[in-house]
This record gives C-alpha cells, sequence and structure tokens, in this order.
C-alpha cells in the first residue's frame, strides 16, 4: 500500500546514509503493527469465545521491533559523533524536538479525542488530568493512562518507548566526552558489565540496546568482511529471526532477548544485505514515525466502525482478520498523511534554520 502512495511519499524523501539500516526501520515498524493486530480485541476490552488471538508468531515480533528501533538510533547517533568533531548541542536538541514532539503531540491530541468521544466526554476526574501531565511530558510523568473510563492502552501503547529515546539523547553529550577521552575503552568495558548487571536483576532492560547500536556503529566503521562472511551472517541474522518469532513464550526485555537482538543486529549492521536496500522499505521507513504513533489509533476506530455491524465478541477468526486487513491502507494513507505535513514540515524547518545559520556563519 505504501507503494501506491509511491509519489506522495517520495517527494518528500529525506536522504539516507545508510539504506540497509533504513529498510530495517521500515521492518520493525511492520513487526510492531503486526504485533498489535491480533491483541485489538483484547485491549478493548472485548472477549471472542470462537478464537484466541494469540499468534505463535506474534509473542515477541513487536518487542523486537521495538528493540531494534533502539538499536538503529544508538547506532545513527553514535556514527553522527565519530563523524562529528564539534557537535552543536543546542541545534541537535533542538533538531530533536522539532523531529519527535509535533508528530507526537499530534498523535496525543488525537487518542484524548477518541477517548473524549467514547466516554461521552465525562472525563473531569483526577485519572484524566494524570493522564493529560503524562501525555504531556512524553510519559516522563507515570500515570493511570485513562482518559474518563477509557483506558489508553489500545490507542497508545507504544509511545512508553519515547522515555527511553529521551533519556539516550540527554545521555549524547556525556557519551561523547568519553568516545573522546583517553578512557573510552575501559567506559565501554565498564558499560558492559552493567549491562550484565542490570539484565540479571532487572526483568525489563532497554537502555542496553542503546549500547548495541554503539558496539554495531564501531564495528562497522573499523571492519568491512568479504560477500561470503556477509553471506554467512545474513544467515545467522535470519535463524535468530526465526527462532525469536517462533518462541511461544514472550521473551521480554531480559539477557535472552538482549542477546538474540544484538547479535540479530550486529549481523545485520556487518553484512549490509542487499534485501534492505529495497526501496519499498526505505518508503516505509520514511513514514515507519508515523507508522508507529498511528496505528494504533487506526486500528481502534476500525473496530469501533466494525462493532456497529458485527459482534466483535462473536466474530470469526476470518472476519477478525478481514477487519484488520482493512484497516492496513488507512494505517499507511494516515501515515503518509501525517509524515508529508507534520514531520516532514518540521524536518524543513530544522534544515532552512541550518542553511541560515552556516550562510550567516560565512557572512562573518
Amino acid at each position: 500500500f505504501s507503494t501506491l502512495l509511491k509519489s506522495r511519499i517520495e517527494i518528500a524523501e529525506i536522504k539516507h546514509n545508510y539504506k540497509f539500516i533504513n529498510g530495517l526501520r521500515g521492518l520493525a515498524a511492520v513487526f510492531v503493527v503486526i504485533n498489535h493486530a491480533p491483541f485489538i480485541l483484547t485491549n478493548m476490552g472485548i472477549t471472542n469465545n470462537n478464537f484466541s488471538s494469540w499468534g505463535w508468531i506474534y509473542a515477541n515480533l513487536g518487542a523486537f521491533g521495538v528493540q531494534i528501533f533502539f538499536c538503529i538510533t544508538g547506532f545513527l547517533f553514535f556514527d553522527k559523533l565519530m563523524k562529528t568533531p564539534n557537535m552543536e548541542w543546542e541545534k541537535f536538541f533542538r533538531g530533536r524536538i522539532l523531529r519527535i514532539a509535533p508528530l507526537y503531540y499530534f498523535s496525543s491530541l488525537i487518542v484524548f479525542l477518541i477517548a473524549c468521544i467514547y466516554s461521552n466526554f465525562e472525563i473531569l476526574n483526577k485519572d484524566t488530568l494524570i493522564t493529560t501531565a503524562s501525555m504531556l511530558t512524553f510519559n516522563f510523568l507515570d500515570g493511570q493512562s485513562k482518559i474518563g473510563n477509557i483506558a489508553l492502552t489500545p490507542l497508545n501503547a507504544v509511545t512508553w518507548t519515547l522515555v527511553h529515546e529521551w533519556r539516550f539523547y540527554a545521555a549524547l553529550p556525556l557519551i561523547a566526552l568519553t568516545y573522546k577521552s583517553k578512557y573510552n575503552k575501559l567506559a565501554l568495558s565498564i558499560a558492559l558489565i552493567l549491562t550484565a548487571i542490570d539484565l540479571k536483576f532487572s526483568p525489563i532492560v532497554c537502555w542496553s540496546y542503546f549500547l548495541t547500536g554503539i558496539i554495531a556503529a564501531i564495528l562497522y566503521k573499523k571492519y568491512h568482511y568479504s560477500k561470503k562472511t556477509g553471506l554467512a551472517l545474513s544467515i545467522i541474522a535470519i535463524c535468530i529471526f526465526i527462532y525469536t518469532c517462533g518462541t511461544k513464550e514472550p521473551q521480554g526485555y531480559g539477557a535472552l532477548r538482549f542477546a538474540l537482538s544484538s547479535i540479530f543486529f550486529l549481523c545485520i549492521t556487518l553484512s549490509n544485505p542487499a534485501v534492505l536496500h529495497a526501496q519499498c522499505l526505505n518508503r516505509l521507513s520514511d513514514i515507519s514515525y508515523s507508522i508507529y504513533l498511528m496505528h494504533l489509533p487506526v486500528l481502534y476506530l476500525t473496530f469501533k466502525l466494525a462493532s456497529l455491524f458485527v459482534d466483535l465478541s462473536l466474530a470469526s477468526k476470518t472476519t477478525f482478520w478481514t477487519i484488520n486487513l482493512l484497516a492496513i491502507p488507512m494505517i499507511t494513507i494516515v501515515s503518509t498523511l501525517t509524515y508529508i505535513h507534520i514531520e516532514r514540515r518540521f524536518m524543513n524547518k530544522t534544515q532552512r534554520e541550518s542553511i541560515t545559520n552556516s550562510s550567516l556563519t560565512t557572512n562573518r
């Protein structure tokens, strides 16, 4: 469906230094959507006794996609640090805010309005105030995630990851200082030890995936492998992916998942598979942030509309998946529109400011 909107997306396409990373990001967005699709009824509080929506491939796919997103962030921004001796941090953080915040607040507004409508605007309560404060602060203020009597899980369950992204951005100046010091190898060793300790004692560990991305960026810069080695690494990555998706029990964010996702990402980074250069995946990557934030509201509204015609508690598996498939073109269209009119608009603003600042510097 993104191919049908090829001209619209590619008009606003941005330049990418690593097409294989971009292709992987497009796939990661698809993984998250596939993972959320089977659980929409459960998240909406609807019990269907005709079938179980739990699929053997879905238990780990969403978390796997999120972890790949974290790895990609670590890779790209550490690569940027290595290539930029004197990072302009004020410009960097301003660019990050303009890149992430506008679409996040737009999607949060949509989620808020949907919840208001389905709760008949009976929203003046403590949970609504706490949830609103949490949404305004990118969920740094933890809350009930409830507007009126509507739980927001089926509408914005993905936004928790943005907290970890912001924490990584906040740590980048310190990472840059460490990288430039003579103790950088010692610092990396300490970080790996802390990762092992955290993975042993904590059920959910997210920051370690950024470290995987950093290590991948270092290895990518230093080593280049032959086609045979690259093929072997690609096969290892495929085997890990099949194992991860084929495991019925959720692996979450523990030590086993960290090891699997990290090896997968390192293998992909070092092998640079040609399949990830496919333009269709790069188009998906362009709209991936929009897909990530907008697919849940679209799924929710699609099933709410379907409930006017079908008793979802009695729906067959065929009906259930038909409704899911009908949501896909809508997710693609909405994501394309938000990418063009929100994301790209603010990215253009950042680029214009960068060009203006460069001109001023030159004139001086």
